[in-house]
């Protein structure tokens, strides 16, 4: 069972790691070059910045922490009574276990807190996964704006909550109905290369059936891969962009099922 993300405001002593997780994070997630990269995070994320924002009375920052780790953040910015949600990132290593879905819930809470309970979400246009992410959360796309970042022109899609529009939802943020319950979960398998796999205890949905986690040990704390529960195959793999695919009868997770990636 992957663990729970801890939740906290950032620190002054964060903004370093802040800095190397968006670096990360952008590198993984944009359709850009390593330089307009470079450019985007020496403007926006290099730790003198951030601190500056951390300590900001009008920007909120929160950190998610994977056993103790920082494994993303997010932001949101206050001005004349109105708030957006921006620049949430997570580590590229950490993906997966519903870190951004957590940031994104507790930042909207933090911005109820101020008195905003209708925030704007705001995504660079290069991020082409952020907003499948929003429309999870019941958001759409209202408007589209240039912005100047290190002297580089940028174009921002902006996104506000659409009332009704939240999908339902099960735990692991795939549409689903109360009478698609996942079938019962052998307790091994064995992988494609003959190795003796343990299965876990929390499935997921797919486009054809349910996934669960594989572990190379009794314990569970090593995981290995991913098992089909829709046709009984350990040949599963997933991408760089957190897509689960079983090669055998094409069950797949796509990455808007449960995406946790980068939206600056």
């Amino acid at each position: 069972m992957s663990p729970e993300p801890t939740l906290r405001p950032a620190e002054p002593d964060d903004a370093e790691r802040i800095e190397e997780l968006v670096e990360s994070s952008m590198t993984a997630s944009y359709a850009l070059s390593p330089q307009d990269i470079e450019t985007i995070t020496e403007a926006v994320f290099d730790a003198d910045p951030v601190r500056d924002r951390i300590e900001a009375s009008e920007t909120i920052v929160v950190l998610a922490e994977l056993d103790g780790v920082a494994a993303g953040v997010v932001e949101a910015e206050l001005e004349d009574g109105e708030g957006e949600i921006r620049r949430l990132h997570v580590d590229p290593e950490r993906r997966g276990a519903g870190v951004g879905t957590a940031l994104f819930e507790r930042i909207q809470s933090e911005l109820a807190d101020e008195g905003i309970e209708e925030p704007r979400a705001v995504t660079l246009a290069a991020n082409t996964s952020a907003g499948t992410f929003f429309e999870r959360f019941g958001f759409e796309q209202v408007a589209e704006r240039t912005t100047d970042i290190g002297g580089r022109e940028s174009v921002e899609y902006v996104f506000a909550e659409q009332p009704g529009e939240v999908a339902e939802q099960n735990d692991s943020g795939s549409d689903a109905s109360d009478a698609d319950q996942p079938p019962e979960i052998p307790e091994t398998t064995t992988a494609t290369d003959g190795t003796e796999l343990y299965l876990g205890e929390d499935p997921f949905q797919g486009t054809e059936g349910w996934f669960v986690e594989t572990f190379s040990d009794a314990d569970r704390s090593e995981q290995y891969g991913y098992y089909c529960l829709n046709c009984g195959s350990a040949d599963v793999a997933m991408d760089n962009m957190e897509r689960v695919r079983c090669g055998d009868c094409g069950n797949t997770r796509k990455p808007d099922d449960d995406y946790d990636g980068a939206y600056l």
